[in-house]
């Protein structure tokens, strides 16, 4: 197993995963989840996939087995979007509700981590190993980037567990429901060697 860091920069040299990491968002977000996001019949995209979004991929005999992206929470508006926890406590994002936080990020040792997805199809252990090698790498990027802080909105039963692999997480919300039944809250990770 192994986890590859992929920027607008280097898609090429990584093959096909990239566009792979897409098709699994659309397989977990769309197919299997419901969400009612930007996709085609192969692949799931949305406005924060831009040049300043770097993706951290794992994979295993070419096959994507997790992934997830990073955004800086210094991003200055492009067509009005900035970064998902900043844009739902504007109001900007309808399916989640703007209470998820009251905090506008503008530090530029702060990043968003966003869209953690596995592959739905692999067995229970498989896809913990995966998810676990992601989070860890997920880690090792936001230090190699010079970050202090990783903010995310996600179920707060990832609290626990990114707790259990090591990786110091804290609530910084209420959990609230969104307009498809999922409870989030706003977490945030402390960056530390």
């Amino acid at each position: 197993m192994k986890t590859t860091i992929v920027t607008w920069k280097t898609i090429h040299l990584h093959g096909d995963l990239w566009w792979q990491s897409h098709m699994l968002r659309k397989k977990q977000f769309v197919d299997a989840q419901g969400w009612d996001i930007p996709h085609t019949q192969m692949a799931e995209w949305d406005q924060y996939d831009t040049p300043m979004t770097v993706y951290c991929i794992t994979h295993q005999d070419n096959r994507i087995l997790a992934s997830s992206r990073l955004l800086p929470c210094n991003i200055k508006p492009h067509n009005g979007w900035t970064y998902m926890l900043h844009d739902s406590a504007s109001g900007l994002l309808p399916g989640i509700p703007n209470d998820v936080t009251t905090l506008p990020i503008q530090d530029e040792l702060a990043w968003e981590a966003t869209r953690f997805c596995v592959d739905p199809e692999l067995d229970a252990d498989l896809r913990n190993e995966a998810l676990r090698a992601n989070a860890i790498a997920l880690h090792e990027l936001a230090l190699d980037l010079g970050a202090s802080k990783l903010f995310s909105i996600m179920h707060p039963g990832f609290i626990r567990w990114l707790k259990s692999a090591g990786l110091p997480a804290r609530r910084l919300s209420e959990t609230v429901v969104t307009s498809t039944g999922d409870k989030i809250c706003a977490i945030v990770m402390e960056i530390r060697v």
